[in-house]
């Protein structure tokens, strides 16, 4: 007789838009399921229109508290607080659940606090330390511009900082392992917790070879229209949500100086505007590139993929990134990445094989990295082919499920 697999419940601080953090949890449901696992998706707040609407419909995402909590104020940061809350309460409706997995805070909190009270196993995956309490230097430069729930959060919890602070180590180092999106937010997370961790990193779908655009002129000719701008090739692009942290002012400013040594080239920038998109074309029209930077707005997932299929550079310019799955989403359509050599694109792009890592944060430096990749088709489709290869090998999502379904097993046994 087949022995049943584990029933599985995943936990994510939220779902309020499309970020990379929020991929990961989602794939990795999706990968566990089509393996045959029973799998439970929750979250303390859901925003079913912002964050991968396919996702969450085909997945079933749930919140864990009732659907009147959307009118009220500040939902996101008080969904969280109440959630945790009554984490052991909650934890009634989990009976059935053989194994928990946390991912990130408050989830990990949740997780251990189920987990302890029904006598079960579980698991934390760490995308990075908890912001909140180690912040980043770009986010004490930043704050929370974009995100008044998150700065209200960041409000209450600078009052009970301490207690917090227990609360997040205890949560993250008491699960049988603590999972590490890659190496370099890895040893990060193991100075802080002071406690082993497994690499299992994000990843991509790497695309069929014959959708490649890796004949050397073919990133450089031809037009199309999304959203009813008109891309004339060879562009740049960015993916990121416009947020302060992501810092695409660097890209920007880079522009001024690629657009002397290669006029013909744009940098196209996609999705939803924020309360910092206005300030990113202030500055473009500041510096006389406007007309060379398009501003998309909100686009689909499949005019997204297009996107990806016909750039010829890709810029990751957020200077002090965990791991960042942009320059995946590019390699795996056989594109370069330009970053800096710092952070999470150290471990996902290869200085001259599969991209350009520029010197923190010299913009003549990255600018120099776009104009060579963009003055050499030849060379721009060689590293499109060694990023490409990378994905495959080292990053699909398929590896990424292995590492997870694996440690999953030495759980339960």
């Amino acid at each position: 007789m087949k022995k049943k697999k584990p029933k599985i419940a995943i936990f994510h601080c939220g779902f309020v838009y499309s970020g990379g953090g929020e991929r990961i949890v989602l794939e990795e449901a999706k990968g566990l399921k089509k393996r045959g696992h029973e799998v439970l998706v929750y979250a303390p707040t859901i925003d079913k229109k912002a964050c991968y609407p396919d996702f969450l419909e085909e997945l079933g995402v749930k919140t864990f508290l009732p659907s009147f909590t959307e009118k009220l104020p500040f939902r996101d940061a008080l969904r969280m607080v109440i959630s945790s809350l009554l984490a052991p309460i909650l934890a009634l409706n989990f009976r059935d659940v053989d194994v928990f997995f946390g991912a990130n805070q408050p989830s990990a909190w949740m997780a251990y606090c189920m987990a302890k009270i029904l006598r079960k196993p579980y698991l934390v995956y760490l995308n990075q330390p908890n912001r909140l309490v180690y912040p980043r230097e770009i986010d004490q430069k930043t704050g929370w511009q974009t995100r008044k729930d998150y700065y209200l959060l960041a409000g209450i919890i600078k009052k009970i900082k301490p207690f917090i602070a227990w609360t997040d180590r205890i949560s993250f180092t008491s699960g049988a392992t603590m999972l590490v999106n890659g190496s370099y937010i890895g040893n990060v997370i193991k100075k802080i917790y002071q406690k082993p961790v497994v690499s299992c990193p994000g990843g991509a779908y790497p695309q069929a070879w014959s959708s490649l655009r890796l004949n050397p002129e073919s990133a450089f000719e031809g037009e199309f229209k999304i959203n009813g701008f008109k891309i004339t090739k060879p562009f740049i692009l960015i993916t990121n949500r416009h947020e302060p942290q992501k810092k695409f002012e660097y890209v920007i400013e880079a522009m001024e100086k690629v657009v002397k040594k290669v006029p013909e080239a744009t940098l196209v920038i996609p999705g939803p505007f924020t309360s910092h998109t206005s300030k990113l074309i202030n500055l473009s029209k500041h510096l006389k590139v406007d007309k060379k930077v398009l501003f998309l707005g909100q686009i689909s997932e499949k005019d997204l993929q297009k996107l990806y299929q016909e750039a010829a550079v890709y810029c990751y310019p957020a200077p002090d990134e965990d791991f960042g799955l942009g320059p995946l989403e590019a390699g795996a359509w056989g594109m370069p990445t330009v970053a800096w050599n710092h952070g999470g694109p150290t471990v996902t792009v290869i200085h001259g094989k599969t991209g350009y890592l520029a010197k923190p944060y010299q913009i003549e430096d990255y600018a120099q990295g776009i104009v060579a990749l963009l003055s050499s088709p030849q060379k721009r489709a060689e590293m499109g082919k060694a990023a490409w290869e990378q994905v495959r090998k080292n990053f699909s999502w398929e590896r990424h499920v292995d590492i997870l379904e694996r440690e999953i097993k030495k759980v339960i046994k």
